[in-house]
């Protein structure tokens, strides 16, 4: 039977809808699984949030067991996000707490998520530590699977390494013990693996006989995979053969166009191109080359869209100017053509032209300038300066996970700010992931002196609503500084986002000090206004949504202030 996971997700959301007949280690349990399936559907932020919830749920009640497992997935999730720092928090967290339950299985499942992290770091030392304490104590399990993936995960740090007889080696004890199991998937990267040896040992024979039957292996199981044709094409460019070579590279071109993947497809077109003169086969040769040069054209403008930016506005402004231009000296010539009784016309036509460019060139001049000030408000050199200065503190603590993370988190922060700027929309993943960033950047440069709290509604498809780029970011900073970065006792920072109807709801709270605290302990600033710029890119989609901001003054029954909220609606389709 085939597995639904949307069916799935809707069961178990049917059972949390009666969850006041359910006890709290059955809700617990609940968000554990749906926090599951989001994860290996590849909901990485769904999963994090169920999984948060699990985990809190399970301290109270003390589940060790349990808690074990929602920090391993909660690792994993972070580790595809690149958060280093909070992947190895819940691992070693995890790590911790199966060594304190002498749970085998759980510790092996931590230090294999150890080996990742360390891994994808390029510390292959520290990696290979991981993994052999993983090994050795999945030595006694009867877990065939795992014991697999724990040897390939060694065996792949060997081949980083080039220590090809070592990785060789365990690649076939891998073969040996996968021969006793249906697991048909991992035999093949275990033949690709292999293959991918002999071919750097130069043992051509075996190399062809291995991944020809990871090839067969993929048709018993209707599985598509560019890759051991690709490793055959170079093999038999190696050996000279060049019919099956040009075959067994067509085959993988078809694969990557596929799968969409350019830099594959401008490989492989490299050694077709090559293939074709040594056959003689100009006419061939050429349609490579021109293939390989659109992709590599298209490949390029893609890189240029992200160095161009706001280039590329001034341009367009500045050739509206330059055609401008070209009409009124059409104009001005032809009005000595038509006679006396035009020349008339002609002015209304140029005044008429002139007014309707001008609106536009305001429009367009609007829009630029409003691009400008929203970049400006959202990475503002004090913002940038400050958390250069505690990423420099951190590295001179040599806490280098911490400030590596950091600096892929900051880069990234610009990296999304500048990429998301000319978009009319992005996903709500996009934003979400975006904001998360920027709130834990902001997080190192306050020492961790908040927490932020993130809500999101049941009925709210990360990867499928579209919401203008940077709507939350303004507001979140707004909190940051103005709220919670004056408050002496631990602050709060709450992001709540759900659907009601044909609108997509956002609500930020704070427990800070207050806007009227804030104002008299500090003068009003004249420098660009983000809540300004926000209205404004509302405005300028004319779906009256501007009309749904609200700034609401929190207050407590003895009518202190005790912090801010504020509240929008966005139309969705």
């Amino acid at each position: 039977m085939e597995y639904d996971p949307k069916k799935a997700i809707k069961i178990l959301d049917s059972l949390q809808l009666h969850s006041s007949i359910i006890s709290s280690e059955q809700a617990a349990l609940l968000f554990f699984k749906k926090g599951e399936v989001y994860y290996v559907n590849d909901f990485y932020l769904e999963s994090i949030i169920e999984h948060k919830k699990a985990y809190n749920l399970f301290v109270e009640q003390k589940d060790e067991y349990n808690k074990t497992r929602s920090l391993i997935t909660l690792s994993a999730a972070n580790l595809r996000f690149e958060n280093f720092e909070k992947a190895q928090e819940y691992a070693l967290e995890a790590l911790h707490t199966a060594e304190s339950l002498g749970d085998e299985r759980m510790l092996g499942k931590a230090n294999n998520q150890l080996f990742q992290l360390h891994f994808i770091l390029e510390d292959y030392s520290k990696a290979l530590q991981y993994i052999q304490k993983a090994e050795e104590i999945f030595a006694y399990e009867k877990d065939t699977v795992s014991k697999i993936a724990i040897k390939s995960n060694e065996a792949a740090i060997y081949l980083k390494q080039k220590k090809y007889n070592k990785a060789l080696k365990i690649y076939q004890e891998s073969l040996k013990l996968g021969q006793n199991i249906k697991a048909p998937q991992t035999i093949v990267k275990i033949l690709n693996n292999i293959g991918f040896i002999y071919i750097e040992t130069k043992e051509y024979p075996s190399a062809i006989q291995f991944l020809e039957g990871a090839i067969q292996l993929n048709k018993n199981i209707n599985a598509i995979n560019a890759a051991p044709y690709k490793g055959l094409g170079y093999v038999y460019f190696l050996n000279k053969d060049v019919n099956k070579s040009i075959v067994n590279y067509k085959q993988s071109l078809t694969i990557y166009k596929q799968n969409k993947n350019i830099p594959e497809q401008i490989q492989v077109l490299d050694k077709l191109i090559t293939l074709a003169i040594q056959d003689k086969n100009s006419e061939e040769a050429l349609n490579y080359q021109i293939e390989r040069d659109q992709l590599q054209v298209e490949l390029q403008a893609i890189e240029k869209e992200k160095l161009l930016g706001f280039a590329t506005v001034k341009y367009q402004v500045k050739e509206k100017e330059i055609e401008l231009l070209y009409q009124q000296q059409t104009n001005q010539r032809n009005k000595w053509l038509f006679g006396s009784l035009l020349i008339t016309l002609s002015l209304l036509l140029i005044l008429l032209g002139a007014y309707l460019y001008i609106t536009k060139l305001k429009a367009a001049n609007r829009a630029s300038k409003l691009e400008q000030n929203l970049l400006r408000v959202q990475m503002n050199p004090h913002f940038i300066f400050n958390t250069l200065a505690a990423i420099q503190n951190i590295t001179l603590e040599e806490d280098y996970i911490k400030s590596s993370n950091y600096i892929a988190k900051f880069s990234k922060l610009i990296r999304q700010n500048f990429d998301y700027v000319r978009k009319e929309e992005i996903t709500l993943e996009e934003e979400i992931n975006m904001i998360l960033n920027y709130i834990e950047t902001q997080q190192l440069r306050f020492d961790d002196s908040f927490q932020y709290i993130l809500n999101l509604g049941e009925n709210c498809d990360t990867k499928s609503l579209k919401v203008p780029p940077m709507l939350l970011q303004p507001f979140v900073e707004n909190a940051i500084e103005y709220g919670l970065k004056g408050k002496k006792m631990e602050g709060i920072l709450e992001l709540n986002i759900f659907k009601e109807k044909n609108q997509l709801c956002f609500e930020i709270k704070d427990n800070g000090v207050g806007r009227s605290n804030y104002s008299k302990q500090h003068r009003k600033s004249k420098a660009l206004h983000a809540t300004d710029v926000f209205m404004e890119r509302l405005k300028l989609r004319k779906k009256a949504e501007e009309k749904t901001f609200q700034i609401e003054d929190l207050y407590n029954s003895e009518k202190q202030p005790i912090g801010t909220k504020i509240t929008f609606k966005i139309k969705i389709t």
